[in-house]
């Protein structure tokens, strides 16, 4: 059978065993049109969960700190006026009318330790007007390594550290303004995370996290979001948060393009005769223009619902709302798992997808997207289709190049890297200038995305890349490789003794629920 599929920038039609299954996200849940954003967001504002209204919680007096997430999320990136450029707008004209004043405003975007957002960047998240009034002494970076902002809220009963921005202590009311597309993000995750420096983001992006539990993806049985929680709750003992989650829906593709994301019975005929010709009149382009293609791509987004108050209250409607979108049921566990890669990642927004992402955003993210349990049986097989090309973005990706070249060649074993190269990276005066400076990742978080592959790796007998047009890069990455898909699904059958494959076609992203 034909799997209609990415293959870096290219979609492809891989040939499966007839037998296998392809499995594929259910079409968006209706969503809140532009137009009806700004109502929708005072409603919330005004009717708050678990909270008092807006206008109860700032006067003439108050300092507010505006948080947003980057432009990791949503992604890919959405067409113009993001959302979020709406609801600050509205928020800010709300805190204006009950009295806040201007000068005891401050917006900052809360990147953690993923690279800072560029001016320009931040304009098309924002919008010019926001730009003039607030950038740049009024709207920043966060910033994990800037020693004059940072301060120690205290330690959690687990006696882990909890670092943050002064601002957030220095501030009456944060309010979060988050997107939420995977329930990975929002929640107690925003602020913690959010605004966490190195001391405090170690202790839960570790090995020690997940080696047991595969739960990063969700907070349900979570050893890591179980810490974070623990970490919000001393920050909001010192500061009230209000957050405000906008929960997506899974209008990924804008309308021209949902043939990529369906299945063929449910495309209808110019759909499909579209998505027979698409490989071969792609493979007639340069590999350039296909990137430009692909990245140029602006996403149909729109909020389920749009919930605003305490973290809790607030999250449990968004974890709910996000289970209707993505559940999709799935009957049994299988032996083998094909999976075509796009050029995409959350971590490399305007960037190359590179080889330690290639791997990480499969066992990290894709592997861990289930509610109850693995889709792929135990000592299972992932083969994942993408070309891997060795290429590192000069700004963004400089920790990612050195972890590749430098511990990668010494070893794949996040236990083991993680004594011996952690602090090393994290520490780097370097890297922590390229972070500061030059709109890098910071050293550590390349080891972050590593860590969040610790259990399938230790769960799977296999994880074979097809793609490479030799094997060095497979090996450099620790796992297998093959020169095509057929040779890669002999490997797996060697192990499983049967063709017994899943196939999931993503984007839009969805979660599987494994019934048996």
């Amino acid at each position: 059978m034909k799997y209609f599929t990415y293959f870096g920038n290219h979609l492809i039609n891989a040939k499966l065993p007839d037998n296998s299954e392809v499995f594929f996200a259910k079409p968006p849940l209706p969503g809140i049109k532009r137009s009806e954003l700004i109502d929708h967001t005072k409603n919330a504002f005004e009717n708050p969960l678990d909270m008092p209204p807006l206008r109860e919680l700032v006067d003439g007096n108050s300092k507010v700190l505006i948080l947003f997430d980057d432009n990791c999320q949503p992604f890919p990136a959405t067409k113009k006026p993001d959302m979020r450029q709406i609801m600050i707008e509205t928020l800010l004209q709300m805190l204006y009318e009950y009295g806040v004043y201007k000068k005891k405003i401050e917006l900052m975007c809360a990147v953690a330790l993923h690279r800072k957002m560029k001016e320009h960047e931040l304009e098309f998240m924002l919008g010019k007007d926001i730009m003039d009034e607030f950038y740049p002494h009024q709207l920043r970076n966060f910033d994990a390594e800037d020693s004059d902002q940072i301060v120690e809220v205290g330690k959690t009963d687990q006696d882990e550290i909890v670092e943050t921005d002064k601002a957030a202590l220095e501030a009456d009311l944060i309010i979060y303004v988050d997107m939420i597309q995977i329930p990975l993000n929002g929640g107690h995750k925003s602020v913690a995370v959010g605004l966490g420096t190195y001391n405090s983001i170690a202790p839960h992006h570790s090995p020690h996290m997940t080696s047991e539990s595969p739960h990063v993806m969700q907070p349900e049985g979570s050893h890591m979001h179980a810490c974070i929680e623990r970490m919000s709750r001393l920050i909001q003992k010192e500061t009230p948060i209000l957050v405000i989650e906008a929960a997506m829906n899974g209008a990924i593709y804008p309308f021209h393009l949902r043939y990529v994301g369906k299945s063929n019975k449910n495309c209808n005929i110019a759909e499909r005769i579209i998505k027979t010709f698409t490989p071969a009149t792609l493979s007639l382009l340069p590999e350039s223009a296909r990137y430009k293609i692909l990245k140029s791509v602006r996403t149909d987004y729109e909020p389920m619902a749009i919930n605003a108050g305490d973290i809790d209250a607030v999250h449990a409607k968004t974890l709910s709302l996000m289970k209707d979108q993505l559940s999709i049921d799935i009957p049994r566990q299988y032996s083998t798992l094909v999976f075509g890669l796009p050029d995409m990642s959350p971590y490399a927004v305007d960037a190359r997808i590179n080889p330690v992402l290639v791997v990480s955003d499969i066992l990290g993210y894709v592997f861990n997207w289930f509610y109850n349990k693995p889709l792929i049986k135990k000592n299972g097989v992932v083969i994942i289709l993408n070309p891997t090309y060795e290429i590192f973005h000069e700004e963004y990706h400089v920790a990612y190049k050195m972890f590749y070249d430098e511990v990668l060649a010494d070893t794949t074993e996040p236990f083991e890297m993680q004594q011996k190269y952690q602090e090393k990276y994290a520490k780097d005066e370097y890297l922590i200038d390229c972070y500061r400076n030059r709109y890098a990742h910071h050293g550590f978080h390349p080891f972050t995305v590593w860590y969040w592959a610790t259990y399938p790796l230790k769960y799977l007998s296999k994880v074979i890349l097809v793609g490479p047009k030799e094997p060095r890069v497979a090996q450099q990455l620790g796992v297998d490789w093959a020169k095509n898909l057929d040779d890669a699904l002999s490997m797996a059958r060697e192990i499983s003794g049967e063709d017994d494959v899943v196939a999931l076609t993503m984007p839009p992203f969805f979660y599987a629920n494994v019934k048996e």
